[in-house]
């Protein structure tokens, strides 16, 4: 026991640090919205797009990033989606450099087959690229973890990791935002460049367990799980239900520094109680994600979400910033880790790659859609009528099904006894 214990450790210790670069360069780009709307003068719709871009290239590449991690292992996938990851966070110096302008204009031509690249275009093929390398990054990480990790440990080992999901929260977003107001924007834009070079180096030390021998679990040869075989599994509505519904809340804060700029709010105080909250629930907490029933906590974790976009949006202050921040770091510090447990609880191991990519896939999806659901609605609704109504939305959705659906589908779990 205590050897298998030091193996998920030192796994667990090779994965952190990828791990949180990669969601560093993803969170300092929290604050983008200003740069775009503010600095550079786009509308919401426009704005909204190019920040949806990041989430749709994530999206689409989700199964690709299985397929590449069955087949040519953790250590190249973390090293060349860092350099495209690189590639893509580099595209953003187009309005600030003549040079990557240039840059940009050739690769955004070769990418649409256009003669004439608007900076808007440039922006939007770096955000491809960069949301592209996350996918893969990310993908191979949360892939490879679940097939080494013992299911007794799986609860804790799955929290301990996403720990570096929202240090950045609590550090980078921050930095981002005062660089911006600072009228620091070649340093801002500097960050996730010099980031993605650190993804490649500490992407290539990966602890790389074979995973294919982890799938089998020592035991004869098989061949990796096929994408019927996942649809065809009882857990697939459960997992496209609960990704997307809760992606949809979560995804309001990457644009949420739009309501902040409306009210004339620092959105720091937000990032930061978010963090400290997370932190607090998944390091003292995370033996309990081991023993607690992770099924039928995933709707709570995400109305706790909700709730905080809905005090956020409709007692804006900077106070009202702060408990919106504990209470979604509790929805989030809880929810994201249990909700990557939950891959690994509902599928077999040959179908855990597949399986994982598709289920952030589904995620993605939500994240995709919600910063276009704000830009449509911004305009109409306002910003607090926008963001409180989605989230009343979704919120409301999420207690339904609760109550539905996801506690049927849990009673009958207990009751069959058998992985779906």
């Amino acid at each position: 026991m205590p050897a298998k214990m030091s193996q998920d450790v030192k796994l667990l210790i090779s994965l952190f640090l990828p791990f949180f670069l990669i969601h560093s360069v993803q969170q300092v780009y929290l604050t983008f919205a200003i740069l775009l709307y503010q600095g550079y003068g786009f509308s919401y719709e426009m704005t909204a797009w190019i920040i949806a871009m990041y989430s749709l290239a994530a999206m689409l590449t989700r199964p690709l990033g299985g397929w590449l991690l069955e087949n040519f292992g953790i250590r190249k996938i973390l090293v060349w989606s860092g350099v495209l990851s690189f590639a893509g966070s580099s595209l953003f110096f187009v309005n600030e450099s003549a040079a990557m302008l240039l840059i940009g204009r050739a690769l955004g031509g070769a990418a649409f087959g256009i003669g004439r690249i608007e900076p808007a275009t440039i922006l939007l093929v770096g955000r491809a690229f960069s949301g592209a390398a996350f996918g893969i990054y990310s993908m191979g990480l949360f892939s490879h973890q679940a097939l080494c990790v013992s299911e007794k440990r799986r609860g804790a080992m799955f929290s301990l990791l996403v720990v570096g999901s929202i240090l950045p929260m609590g550090a980078v977003a921050p930095l981002g935002e005062w660089l911006l107001y600072n009228s620091q924007v070649l340093l801002y834009l500097a960050i996730g460049p010099a980031l993605s070079v650190l993804c490649c180096v500490f992407g290539g030390r990966v602890r790389a367990t074979e995973t294919q021998q982890a799938a089998r679990g020592g035991g004869e040869k098989k061949s990796w799980g096929t994408y019927s075989e996942l649809f065809a599994s009882r857990s697939f509505l459960f997992l496209i239900i609960t990704g997307t519904l809760i992606a949809l809340v979560d995804a309001l804060i990457i644009k949420l520094s739009l309501l902040t700029v409306d009210k004339g709010l620092i959105i720091s105080y937000f990032f930061a109680s978010v963090s400290v909250t997370a932190l607090i629930v998944r390091v003292p907490c995370a033996s309990l994600l081991n023993s607690l029933p992770r099924v039928p906590l995933l709707a709570p974790s995400g109305i706790l979400m909700a709730l905080s976009m809905i005090v956020v949006s409709f007692m804006p202050s900077n106070g009202s910033l702060v408990v919106g921040g504990i209470l979604f770091g509790v929805g989030l510090g809880a929810g994201w880790p249990m909700y990557h447990a939950i891959i690994s609880d509902l599928l077999e191991p040959l179908l855990r790659p597949k399986g994982t990519a598709t289920a952030l896939l589904l995620y993605d999806i939500g994240f995709f859609a919600s910063p276009l659901i704000v830009g449509y609605f911004l305009p109409r609704l306002g910003t607090s009528g926008t963001f409180g109504g989605i989230a009343l939305a979704a919120g409301g959705a999420l207690a339904l099904l609760g109550v539905f659906y996801w506690l049927p589908f849990y009673r009958k779990l207990r009751v069959g006894g058998e992985r779906p």
